[in-house]
């Protein structure tokens, strides 16, 4: 054999035993460990499936602000939580759990914690003080290892949590979790259920917000997170925990729990400063103590396009509530529901809505008072899951706003509405009342044709206002106002330039002449 056939056959050999000797490689798997309802990374420790939902590149610290989760499972985090998680992470906080089976807070599940929490601020840079978050059966998860790692837990977050694990998951079912006889685990439940311990999580002041339903029947509130905030004033930190109630809610995708922006608000304020931050500026406008607010509520759909509003409601409400709208100003193409100046309202027991409608450079007239209606609508068919008074619903807007929200109250509702989109009272705040005489819809005074044809009218409607008539005055409160139209306050700056006092003046005119409840409140200056 040459040395060229001799080389060409110790390869295939060399090729042929790497095959054999390194079969890890060759099974090394091509799917995740575990399927995540975001972009993330799953992987194992001590064979248990974990998981790190991560913030973009540009988002993460040093050190890493973290959500500690439970239950991750292989269905959790589920996709009812995906807006939640989404949050967090573009708020550059992860979120990480570990999947330890139905451990019910047992040792077991509480060794598996420590092992995630070592190896994410040991070797991945995270922070020494994660916010803990428990769904339901996570709370028995999150609280025993909060229990015995006081020092290591920067805040609590929960939905409809379990802290009494006789409520659930039961002895019979919890005992084998924990290695022991049902009788075993009765006699030591001093030891082992969270509820009989969360003493130390009062006593160490640790933060907490929890939202629970009052007819939870699968996880009683009473046993549960009432107990926790009575241990809490039994400490002297009851104000420490919020506990936020929603009335007729029970264990269920209730989108309210999942959505709540006052639950994730806490969860980022506290990763944040368990990594030594300052809690986040926020972007919108602050909302009132008294409020619970639950962000991005989809009320229709267009298309592809989820039309979204975001709801204050009174924290301590226990009986319906009336609810006023929210229609942001900017011209019909621009503007946002993010910041919503009636959330005050909420001090006085009502419930606030502030609603996102399609723009001028999306869609054309009537898309924007087609989504208004719609989100009446969606208050009135959902009114007993959020418990507003179906038969008080106020509108209120701004400038544009202030011109959909007049329409609202003016224009006859569409004979084929199964639920009614007609509102009881009207707020309009400086908005157009006549299209065809708004200053900007005219030639003249230094304004040309070409002018008007860009005007925020002529975007509205899809052409110049002088060139549509019938459309202008059909999309016009002050040409719609009849009698039995709403009730109807209006508020104008007496310098207005943009959208003139004369505007309000003529629609109070018309209101008045024809016998509707109207106060035209003039601001000088």
């Amino acid at each position: 054999m040459n040395r060229t056939s001799f080389a060409w056959l110790m390869l295939v050999v060399a090729l042929l035993c790497s095959a054999i000797s390194s079969p890890l490689l060759a099974e090394e798997p091509t799917q995740p460990v575990k399927k995540l309802v975001l972009p993330g990374e799953s992987f194992l420790i001590d064979e248990h499936p974990a998981f790190i939902l991560w913030p973009s590149e540009e988002n993460r610290r040093d050190p890493q602000p973290w959500v500690l989760y439970g239950p991750t499972l292989p269905a959790y985090p589920d996709v009812h939580e995906r807006w939640m998680h989404q949050q967090l992470v573009d708020a550059g906080i992860a979120v990480a759990g570990i999947d330890v089976g139905e451990a019910y807070g047992s040792p077991k599940s509480q060794a598996a914690f420590t092992a995630l929490y070592q190896e994410l601020t040991e070797k991945r840079g995270f922070a020494k003080k994660p916010c803990l978050l428990g769904r339901s059966r996570g709370g028995l998860w999150v609280s025993s290892w909060a229990i015995r790692n006081t020092d290591k837990v920067a805040g609590i977050a929960g939905i409809y949590p379990v802290y009494d694990l006789t409520t659930y998951p039961g002895l019979e079912r919890a005992a084998p979790a924990y290695g022991l006889s049902v009788e075993e685990l009765s006699n030591t439940l001093a030891e082992h259920n969270p509820i009989s311990q969360a003493d130390r999580l009062a006593e160490a002041n640790i933060p907490v917000f929890i939202i629970h339903g009052d007819h939870d029947t699968v996880v009683p509130l009473k046993e549960n997170s009432a107990t926790l905030a009575a241990k809490y004033e039994a400490a002297g930190n009851g104000d420490s925990l919020e506990l936020v109630i929603p009335q007729g809610q029970g264990h269920n995708f209730w989108a309210g729990f999942f959505h709540c922006q006052s639950l994730v608000e806490f969860a980022i304020d506290r990763a944040r400063v368990g990594a030594g931050l300052s809690p986040r500026k926020k972007k919108s406008l602050p909302a009132p103590d008294e409020a619970v607010v639950y962000r991005d509520l989809e009320y229709a759909k267009v298309g592809d396009m989820p039309l979204l509003l975001d709801l204050y409601y009174p924290k301590d409400a226990t009986a319906p509530v009336p609810v006023v709208v929210w229609i942001h100003g900017g011209g019909w193409n621009k503007g946002s529901k993010n910041r919503c100046p009636a959330t005050w309202l909420v001090e006085a027991g009502y419930a606030v809505a502030s609603i996102d409608y399609r723009l001028t450079g999306t869609a054309k007239w009537p898309a924007q008072i087609e989504d208004c209606r719609a989100a009446v609508r969606w208050l009135r068919s959902n009114s007993q899951e959020f418990q507003f008074d179906a038969e008080r619903i106020g509108v209120w807007g701004g400038s544009a706003g202030g011109h959909l929200a007049a329409l609202l109250g003016t224009l006859d509702v569409p004979a084929d509405e199964a639920i009614s989109s007609q509102v009881q009272a009207v707020c309009d705040w400086y908005g157009p009342s006549d299209l065809l005489t708004m200053p900007a819809n005219v030639i003249g005074n230094g304004r040309t044709a070409e002018d008007v044809a860009k005007s925020n009218g002529a975007q509205l409607l899809g052409g110049p206002i002088p060139d549509l008539p019938k459309l202008a005055r059909e999309v016009s409160p002050f040409y719609q106002a009849s009698a039995g139209d709403s009730p109807f306050f209006i508020m104008h700056g007496s310098e207005d330039n943009r959208v003139p006092l004369s505007q309000s003046e003529k629609l109070h005119e018309k209101l008045q002449s024809v016998g509707v409840p109207v106060t035209l409140h003039v601001v000088e200056g």
